[in-house]
């Protein structure tokens, strides 16, 4: 007997929170508006009986609709024996729960009188035996209104059995959902489920199935099925089939068979979860195409593969045989996927959620950009999307041209920079999910795309589903939200300005722009509302910095340009001058000559017919005098004198060194030998050029001042010779090279 009696051993507390009364044992009394009783570490180390002679006896249980005992203490050997009628006076129980470690005992009639109860819940009983559990529930007398039985983390050392027996005690009652997860099963007859006939969800998840022939599925048809859901996930599978025993696929072709069992019950299901089924290698499908010869259509509403380590899903399915229309729901986060083939979401066309979150996928953006753009082509019902944490760096413009009516985009955890991806079409679009990414300036095009969501807002929007959809993520609201926390916004340089000021006016960031920050010159994080000012500050002091700099340049340009002006015109003043003094030298002194004339012998009639006379005319006209102002070693030369004395002493009487070059000057060692001897003595030299001459004979210093001096040109025509520019041009070059 649990009673007044426990204070024997252990004080006798409770303590009332609210509308929960928690004790150590079962009071007598419930104090008024009590509708949670919760009996909790009561067990001592002896039996326990729970009778209807003493307890729950008080009219004031009668309004109590919650009733838990639960006993976190290690005494398995020890019983709790639930007599006959003992809850009968519960009239508005709702909900009993027993969570302990000690041997439950139930009499057959222990839940007689239970006929509000919709909840049952053994949550990690671990002394619970079947067999027990299904004396007390079998008969239409007991709890007949049971919807929610939890037999969650229940142990048996030989594992549980789930046969028609424990299944038949369960027909008649409303039950809409069995758990059976973190439990042992040894056999199951599946088949005896479905004749329960209001039953929506089995939740079987991290469930240890042994190998065995009772997982019965004779006589189950896709329609027995259909409307329940099944939560399979984290669970070691023996005879069940596992979809990813195996490692990777290339190259193939597999035909679907339309009667394969249990795979067709599955797809029959309104909800399938086969999360975290692999965990060995990951799974890796190359170019593998699935069709079917008959038109064959899958009933899930929503099918979950999380975590499954689906490397890469090359699926190509034929879409007008094998219909996966139905699927609204579809859950492929975290599983490492570096690649999807389009075809999969876009054969699902009824599609209206989709989570591709804490995958790879910017791996498929760079190795096929074109079929990264084609993943939602075909998804118009889409209402909300994840593709957080895939560090991707960039979405393709038009990458939601085809979803004209999502609600909620889920971007967070990227490694996105700006957002140029297409948003004003959107015209249901009421949250973006753009934190944790790597954006420090919004440039314009980004600004541009976000303000659409504001702008584009269409009139009388029904904004159910999108609170429904956003709410997936923590996040309800009826206008529209971008969330941009977790960026690392900057605001160290005036080209920050215009995005700071953004953030600051605008009404669509989720955060107020005192909640978000950025990065100053000093690496020290500012709220948004004050680097508005730091900002400025830097922009006017580059400012002061532009203007300081650009007058600093323009008066030392002025400078610069008053002194190279003053200096071109003292340097032309003197080129002048020295020009004047070299004519009126020329008129004077009968000893100096303009021009020393250098030619070979094999030349001296060209030279004689066509330079001497013309080249000494054009100098006498521009000194002013009629002497001769030609140097020529022949005539110049004296008598007995050697002749590099005498080379030197004439080639100081002239302004400048004037060499007819032909390919016999430069074949002459006498006239290169004068050649050298002029560049020497640093007279300025001038190449009369006679028709073509071979470079290739030339000394370099003369190939040189072929290359970058302007040379005196005579162009021959049968036999004719005629100079390419005027006599007096060549005069006037003559005098004002000497002056330099």
């Amino acid at each position: 007997m649990l009673g007044n009696s426990r204070t024997s051993a252990v004080n006798s507390t409770c303590s009332l929170s609210t509308e929960t009364l928690t004790c150590n044992y079962v009071p007598e009394e419930i104090p008024d508006g009590v509708l949670s009783v919760t009996i909790k570490d009561f067990m001592l180390d002896k039996d326990l009986f729970v009778t209807h002679d003493e307890l729950f006896q008080s009219e004031s249980w009668k309004n109590v609709k919650y009733l838990t005992f639960k006993d976190d203490q290690d005494i398995s050997s020890t019983r709790f024996i639930l007599k006959d009628a003992t809850l009968i006076n519960l009239h508005q129980l709702k909900m009993l729960r027993i969570h302990m470690n000690s041997i439950l005992i139930f009499e057959p009639n222990a839940f007689l009188g239970l006929e509000n109860v919709n909840t049952l819940d053994f949550t990690g009983c671990t002394g619970l035996h079947l067999y027990r559990l299904r004396k007390a529930l079998n008969g239409l007398d007991k709890v007949p209104n049971l919807e929610h039985l939890s037999l969650q983390g229940v142990y048996s050392y030989d594992g549980l059995n789930f046969d028609r027996t424990f299944i038949s005690c369960l027909h008649g009652k409303p039950l809409k959902t069995l758990d059976f997860s973190k439990t042992h099963i040894a056999s199951f007859e599946v088949a005896f489920l479905w004749t329960i006939s209001d039953l929506e969800f089995i939740n079987v998840s991290r469930v240890t199935f042994e190998v065995s022939d009772s997982y019965q599925f004779a006589n189950v048809t896709p329609a027995d099925v259909h409307r329940m859901g099944v939560d399979i996930s984290y669970s070691t599978a023996g005879s069940l089939a596992n979809p990813f025993s195996s490692n990777t696929f290339a190259n193939l072709k597999i035909p679907f068979v339309e009667d394969s069992i249990p795979w067709s019950l599955y797809f029959a299901l309104r909800m399938l979860n086969i999360s975290g089924f692999n965990v060995g290698q990951p799974c890796r499908l190359y170019n593998i195409e699935i069709w079917s010869v008959h038109k064959f259509k899958i009933l899930i509403n929503q099918l979950i593969a999380k975590r499954n380590k689906l490397q890469r899903l090359d699926i190509n399915l034929d879409c007008d045989n094998f219909d996966i229309s139905s699927i609204i729901h579809f859950d492929l986060s975290e599983n490492t996927l570096e690649y999807l083939h389009p075809s999969l979401p876009n054969c699902m066309t009824g599609l209206e959620h989709l989570d591709l979150s804490v995958n790879n996928l910017n791996d498929m953006l760079k190795e096929n950009e074109q079929l990264f753009g084609q993943l939602l082509n075909n998804t118009e019902r889409l209402k909300y999307i994840s593709l957080a944490s895939n560090q991707l760096v960039d979405l393709p413009d038009d990458f939601f041209e085809g979803n004209k009516n999502l609600v909620a985009i889920n971007l967070a955890g990227n490694r996105l920079t700006q957002v140029h991806f297409k948003l004003h079409h959107l015209k249901h679009l009421s949250f973006i999910d753009l934190s944790s990414n790597n954006i420090r300036i919004l440039d314009s095009m980004t600004m541009k795309q976000l303000d659409a969501m504001r702008i584009d807002l269409e009139p009388n929007v029904d904004n159910t589903d999108n609170m429904k959809m956003t709410s997936r993520d923590g996040y309800i609201s009826s206008i529209r939200k971008v969330r941009l926390k977790g960026n690392p916004f900057s605001c160290d340089a005036c080209e920050t300005l215009s995005s700071i000021r953004w953030l600051v006016s605008t009404t669509i960031t989720e955060s107020s722009p005192d909640e978000l920050t950025c990065k100053g010159e000093d690496d020290t994080n500012i709220s948004l509302r004050d680097a508005v000012v730091v900002v400025e500050g830097i922009c006017e002091r580059k400012m002061k910095i532009i203007v300081i700099t650009i007058t600093s340049v323009v008066g030392s340009a002025i400078c610069v340009g008053a002194v190279l002006m003053i200096y071109i015109r003292r340097r032309r003043a003197l080129k002048q001058r020295r020009r004047h003094d070299i004519i009126e030298l020329l008129r004077q002194d009968e000893t100096r000559f303009a021009v020393f004339l250098s030619f070979c012998n094999e030349d001296d009639e060209f030279v004689q017919e066509n330079v001497i006379g013309p080249l000494n005319d054009g100098l006498q006209r521009i000194v002013g005098t009629e002497r001769n102002l030609n140097c020529i070693g022949d005539v110049e030369y004296r008598t007995g004198r050697y002749v590099h004395d005498e080379f030197l002493r004439c080639i100081e009487l002239c302004t400048v060194f004037l060499c007819v070059v032909s390919d016999n000057y430069c074949n002459s060692s006498y006239c290169v030998q004068e050649f050298d001897l002029a560049t020497q003595k640093t007279k300025p030299v001038i190449l009369m050029m006679k028709g073509d001459v071979d470079i290739g004979l030339m000394t370099p210093t003369m190939q040189l001042l072929f290359r970058n001096q302007v040379r005196v040109l005579w162009e021959e025509n049968n036999g004719e010779y005629r100079l390419k520019t005027s006599w007096e041009n060549v005069c006037e070059s003559i005098l004002d090279i000497g002056s330099d």
